[in-house]
């Protein structure tokens, strides 16, 4: 990290009063700070790492930062070299930095991401879990035990895009499609690449193909994306389907109006389910000038990143259930197998950039299937918002990621209502009671107001009598 990439972080972080998600401020005018393994751990587990500064304070309460410099960096550095080197599980190799800043000087840390091979990184006198930590927004949390657990599923050395693609030969990878792959992408880069033939080591290059116990043959990425015919044809890929469904309601209980199980490269597939959601949801005209312009339900851009990022990073290992896009009268629901990666949360998943699958990542980009890195989500936010629609809702759990795009029918709830819905969607039921454990500090009638409206609205009915009634939705 440069000098000059280091200064514009810090000054982002200034510029915000506070901390960031890759900029952590600490006062070193005691010495090394006793919290210093906690931030380190945090940043070996973030993707692209993180930056400790020492010499400012954090000052919450006034909402500023304050810069108080450092007395001893020889002494300081010394003492964070103890940490990286012998305390924590996996030695870290900081860089160290010195910057002047209102005419006194900081220590600027750069802590680099963990091998995944070597994750989670810890800190040894306290052990696992209690030693690990994640950056959750700007601060740094201990690690749960699932988030351990997936931790150390996710630690290893190959990511599964790039292992042997069983019961397959280099014969059924289509070397026109990789061909044209490459031509784009000298064109993108403006370089003259003349190639007449794709060879192995070209193709090794690109992750496509490796050499397993001496045999040349794809890998799984590279078979899901380049196979001549549909890679499920091969019983080792026959799950790697899309299950598409359009309900006639709310919930699945309802009549299916129409359905598609979606084969074929992963590209394609991106373009057959696009074409799917957009078929199924209300489309509107309007008079722009002369013309009319048809509008859909949901922004197009959203649907085609949310359904781009869940053939890309589903966690390809899962084969008892498949991809899933179900479209309801008022929502869409994209469910993928595998939950977010490591170091990647739903408080976080606006900052954060990672991949389970960089190959599959790297090569769909390269095909205009992904947004800039780090973009993506952020396309969703802005043009739901554009769209006068309510921001996606995002599930996680320990084997699944689910997001959930709510159409016009929801847009009129506000943040409390939304929260209310929230919660329904996966306990189905709720009571006044656990609203206000959710909506806290709010008074009862406001509750009783807003339970009052979705009713009317037709997302919830009452079960039982006012007095310690519940309330379920209809969905």
């Amino acid at each position: 990290m440069t000098i000059s990439e280091i200064e514009k972080l810090i000054d982002e972080a200034f510029n915000r009063s506070s901390e960031t998600i890759s900029v952590e401020f600490k006062d070193a005018r005691g010495g090394r700070p006793s919290t210093t393994w906690r931030t380190v751990s945090s940043f070996s587990h973030k993707p692209g790492g993180g930056l400790m500064v020492f010499g400012v304070v954090d000052n919450k309460e006034d909402k500023i930062m304050e810069v108080v410099g450092i007395t001893d960096i020889a002494q300081l550095q010394e003492k964070i070299g103890d940490l990286v080197n012998n305390e924590m599980s996996f030695t870290i190799r900081p860089a160290y930095h010195i910057i002047e800043r209102d005419g006194k000087t900081l220590l600027a840390v750069y802590i680099p991401e963990c091998p995944d091979q070597f994750k989670p990184c810890y800190y040894k006198p306290k052990g696992l879990p209690s030693g690990a930590c994640i950056r959750d927004g700007n601060t740094d949390r201990t690690m749960t035990e699932e988030e351990m657990r997936h931790l150390i599923d996710n630690s290893k050395k190959l990511k599964f895009d790039t292992t042997k693609a069983e019961d397959t030969t280099l014969d059924g990878l289509s070397k026109e499609k990789i061909l044209g792959l490459v031509q784009r992408s000298s064109e993108r880069t403006h370089r003259d690449i003349v190639i007449e033939d794709v060879n192995f080591e070209l193709m090794k290059n690109l992750g496509i193909v490796d050499t397993f116990d001496g045999e040349q043959l794809p890998t799984v990425g590279g078979f899901l994306i380049f196979a001549k015919d549909r890679p499920q044809n091969k019983q080792n890929f026959s799950r790697y389907i899309v299950r598409c469904v359009r309900y006639k309601g709310s919930n699945v209980a309802t009549d299916i109006i129409d359905k598609m199980d979606i084969d074929g490269t992963l590209d394609t597939q991106i373009d057959a389910i696009q074409k799917f959601v957009l078929r199924n949801i209300k489309r509107s005209a309007e008079i722009i000038g002369t013309k009319r312009v048809e509008k859909y339900e949901y922004p197009e851009k959203a649907i085609r990143e949310i359904v781009a990022n869940a053939i890309i990073h589903r966690d390809y290992r899962i084969t008892e259930t498949y991809t899933q896009v179900n479209i309801f009268e008022d929502r869409i629901e994209v469910f993928n197998p595998g939950s977010l990666p490591p170091g990647v949360t739903v408080e976080n998943i606006k900052d954060a950039q990672a991949s389970r699958n960089e190959m599959i990542a790297a090569r769909l980009k390269e095909l205009d299937y992904l947004e800039e890195y780090g973009r993506g989500i952020d396309i969703v936010f802005n043009t739901m918002k554009q769209w006068n629609l309510i921001p996606p809702i995002f599930k996680n759990t320990v084997n699944s990621f689910k997001v959930i795009l709510m159409g016009e029918k929801l847009s009129s709830l506000n943040e409390r209502q939304v929260a209310i819905w929230n919660y329904l969607i996966e306990n189905k039921r709720i009571t006044a009671k656990e609203c206000e454990q959710i909506l806290t500090d709010t008074p009862r009638p406001t509750i009783n107001y807003d339970l009052a409206k979705m009713q009317k609205m037709g997302l919830i009915h009452q079960l039982g009598e006012t007095r310690g009634a519940s309330y379920e939705a209809n969905f």
